[in-house]
């Protein structure tokens, strides 16, 4: 099915989909049909660029799609040659995951240079202007600005030190077709009084700003101080910035005095700026500032280091315990902010902390430290504080090294799959089995897939990897077939990141390449799963359903899912966690019980895992599960070892 392009499809600059894989453009808005003279997509999709593209442009191309998968954002000149009339053009490039899984460019043409020229030449008798987009952020600068104060200025709202004042700007320019107005103004180095002339573009929806130099008029301005004095300060809080952080405490000899370092990040901060936009997001930064000030109480040095993360330095000498100090911060933040229309805002914070001179004797590995303790800290839960010991920093270098030993072993294709016998509870006769990826890397030994997993679900990896093991697993089970004359099941995982438009499509193509029925092909989802962006996933989840291979929740107990899941999902059967076949106690065995008589309700089958003794078995025999799994039945091994450990299953295996 088609992505739903109409936002960017009523843009008015050329805005197109370039598939770097294939070299061809696979959508275009209107505008950038024009661009491309093209008359119909069918057109522009049809052009094959690869034959003009030469090897440094191929090279650069798959450079962006390693970047893009670090999630990052690319602005830069690009030379293009719509309709053999070459034109240089400053693009803004992002990544863009299509139906199949793979990493294409979006590419959206901010401006072409003889019109940036145009506009900034309108404004030579100011000598200084600036260009920004529709939404403020700052497409160009003429050379005498950079000249000047260089090129650090990112957009509107830095430049006029308020974002509701940019707003107003915005608002008049687009109104009136211009404004003027005096003000202080960050330039990305200092605060400079201007003239400003503000001139809307309404072709290209642009503002334009003329900028005449007022410092020197009035207040004698010591220029060179403000010009240091504002690098190490925060525009936005008012607050030192990382460098005049460092500048306060190297200045302070603090070599035979004991200290601590609080590093603080907002929890949940990026949820706001992505609902309720930027400006309000800066709004609660400055209030969060005032509380932490108010908090602190002159008990500490304060610094913004960017984004939502505070840096705290106190001497443990005056304030004492930097935990209980850190715990008066979490309660402060904890409670509600009142953002103007928006409300309340309940926010959290978590807090590494780092010592000196215990954990390092220089500021910049202090620092490192405390933000591995922060970091910490969030992985535990958030909304927390935790001080920093060595085995963080040892965690941090043997997660790194996995990261890129991770990359090698994807490329080389050093996992294997081992297979765990499910078997029917009633004559013990062979179902299927479960597929788990196993890596045992040349450099780390053998890893476990408790450690890697994650690691490949937090870069993306986890994408390529998954769909390597369902083709192994399909594979599979064709030799089984051909050696045994026998249709096994195999059941395979998927993580959250694999419920993409294009999974469906290519498990059906793999069951085509390997001669698999549908019913041989199991895929096993976890509730936590579905909870992230569940009407996303239902469409993936669906759309497998439709190709009519079996979707299994696993590890049903430990989640979050809810009875309407299982009625609405195709989902055909239920993993009871491992955590209430082992347990003993009461609570456990009613789960068991519970769980029977919810999916004999709704129709679906049962498989209990984790089976570890000849009592759980018969318990669960007795329960009336469909199906068993665990160590008690056999390991995950090889399929060398499996056929030869348990040649009887083979031989007794059950048709599906």
């Amino acid at each position: 099915m088609m992505p739903d392009y109409a936002l960017w499809d009523s843009l008015q600059s050329p805005v197109w989909i370039f598939d770097i894989d294939c070299k061809r453009i696979s959508w275009a808005n209107k505008a950038a049909l024009m661009f491309w003279n093209a008359e119909t997509l069918d057109e522009i999709s049809q052009r094959d660029f690869s034959k003009d593209m030469s090897e440094a442009v191929n090279v650069t191309l798959s450079q962006y799609q390693k970047r893009f998968d670090a999630g990052e954002n690319i602005k830069t000149w690009w030379n293009l040659t719509p309709g053999n009339i070459t034109r240089k053009v400053l693009c803004h490039f992002t990544g863009y995951l299509t139906p199949e899984g793979r990493t294409a460019m979006l590419v959206e043409v901010i401006a072409d240079e003889p019109c940036l020229r145009r506009d900034i030449a309108l404004a030579d008798f100011t000598n200084l202007a600036l260009l920004f987009d529709s939404d403020g952020k700052l497409v160009s600068v003429n050379h005498a600005f950079e000249e000047y104060f260089g090129n650090e200025l990112r957009d509107l709202a830095a430049f006029a030190t308020d974002t509701h004042l940019a707003r107003r700007w915005l608002r008049s320019a687009r109104s009136n077709g211009f404004f003027q107005a005096g003000a202080r103004c960050w330039t990305g180095q200092n605060f400079q009084w201007f003239d400003v002339e503000g001139v809307w573009l309404g072709d290209r929806q642009q503002l334009l700003l003329h900028l005449s130099d007022l410092s020197d008029l009035g207040e004698g301005r010591d220029e060179m101080q403000l010009v240091r004095h504002h690098a190490e300060m925060d525009y936005l809080t008012g607050l030192v910035n990382r460098r005049g952080f460092g500048k306060v405490v190297h200045g302070e000899n603090d070599k035979n005095r004991s200290y601590s370092l609080l590093f603080l990040d907002i929890d949940g901060f990026k949820l706001i700026n992505d609902t309720h936009g930027h400006s309000v997001g800066d709004r609660l930064l400055t209030d969060i500032a005032e509380r932490l000030k108010l908090t602190l109480d002159n008990r500490g040095l304060l610094a913004r280091f960017g984004g939502d993360e505070f840096v705290i330095k106190i001497d443990r000498s005056q304030v004492g315990i930097p935990g209980d100090l850190a715990r008066e911060l979490i309660a402060e933040l904890n409670r509600p902010f009142e953002i103007g229309d928006i409300g309340e805002i309940i926010m959290g914070c978590s807090i590494g902390i780092a010592r000196y001179p215990e954990d390092a004797d220089n500021l910049d590995t202090l620092i490192t430290y405390a933000d591995m303790a922060l970091h910490r800290a969030k992985y535990l839960g958030r909304n927390r504080s935790l001080y920093f010991t060595p085995e963080m920093a040892c965690a941090l270098h043997r997660k790194a090294r996995l990261r890129h030993r991770l990359s090698i072993a994807l490329e080389k294709c050093e996992f294997s799959v081992h297979y765990q016998p499910i078997t029917r509870s009633d004559d013990g006769m062979l179902k299927g089995f479960e597929a788990l990826v196993r890596w045992n890397d040349e450099e780390l030994g053998h890893v476990s897939p408790a450690e890697f997993i994650p690691l490949a679900e937090e870069t993306g990896q986890i994408v390529q990897l998954g769909r390597w093991i369902m083709q192994q697993a399909l594979k599979q089970l064709r030799t089984w077939r051909s050696k045994f004359g026998i249709d096994l099941m195999v059941s395979v995982n998927l993580s959250r990141a694999q419920l993409q438009p294009g999974l469906a499509p290519y498990v059906s193509e793999l069951m085509k390449q390997y001669d698999i029925k549908p019913s041989q092909v199991a895929l096993e989802l976890t509730e936590s799963t579905m909870l992230l962006d569940y009407d996303e996933a239902r469409h993936c989840i669906e759309a497998l359903g439709q190709i009519g291979v079996e979707l299994y929740l696993d590890d049903f107990g430990t989640g979050y899912s809810s009875l309407s899941q299982l009625h609405d999902l195709p989902i055909t059967t239920v993993k009871l966690d491992k955590s209430f076949v082992q347990g003993e106690h009461k609570g456990s065995l009613a789960v068991i019980e519970a769980t029977r008589a919810i999916c004999e309700k709704l129709g679906l089958r049962l498989i209990a895992e984790g089976i570890e003794t000849q009592n759980q078995l018969e318990y669960l025999k007795h329960c009336g599960y469909d199906y068993c799994q665990g160590f008690y039945i056999g390991r995950p091994m090889a399929p060398e070892q499996l056929e030869e450990l348990h040649a009887n299953l083979f031989e007794q295996s059950v048709e599906n």
